[in-house]
């Protein structure tokens, strides 16, 4: 089986077909490093269409018919973070609901917590395509927070997010 950048299916952790149900988000270690790349399932590729879809509708002006394409993405594949992360972006922006946004953006932030195993040590470098997602919902759930008025938890995640990303020494 390869992934997205057909490299083979080289997924650790939880997120691997043998550790979960299938569709869930891995991590594939970058060779010669301490650097990690969340492995996102097949279906991702599969809905992209209508994400892309989703995108399109929101840039011009129609959130209920992007919402409808997204929301119609998820169906064939919840664990897609792009998704999540454009439909709290959508929450967040478009209609100033913190906890629905919350709801989407926390979602997308455990998947990837959920992948990691429990003594992580590595880095999700943000440069990585396959991890912007993840430092995008780490963003926007803080966001949440802050709007909620929840300051300490806001802290908590970007702590959490920069922890993870930390460029090299």
């Amino acid at each position: 089986m390869s992934d997205q950048h057909g490299r083979g299916d080289r997924r650790q952790g939880p997120g691997s077909p043998q550790g979960g149900r299938r569709g869930m988000i891995g991590i594939s270690r970058i060779h010669d490093s301490e650097d990690y790349e969340l492995v996102h399932p097949r279906c991702v590729l599969q809905r992209r269409s209508d994400y892309e879809e989703g995108l399109t509708l929101w840039k011009e002006g129609d959130p209920e018919g992007a919402r409808d394409a997204l929301r119609f993405a998820l169906e064939g594949c919840g664990d897609n973070l792009w998704v999540h992360v454009a439909l709290g972006r959508i929450a967040l922006e478009w209609d100033e609901d913190f906890s629905l946004a919350r709801g989407h953006f926390g979602y997308a932030f455990e998947l990837v917590e959920r992948a990691l195993p429990r003594s992580f040590s590595g880095r999700l470098p943000r440069k990585i395509p396959g991890n912007k997602p993840f430092f995008e919902a780490a963003e926007g759930l803080a966001a949440c927070y802050e709007g909620l008025g929840k300051k300490g938890e806001a802290m908590r995640i970007r702590t959490q997010a920069e922890r993870l990303g930390r460029s090299q020494s």
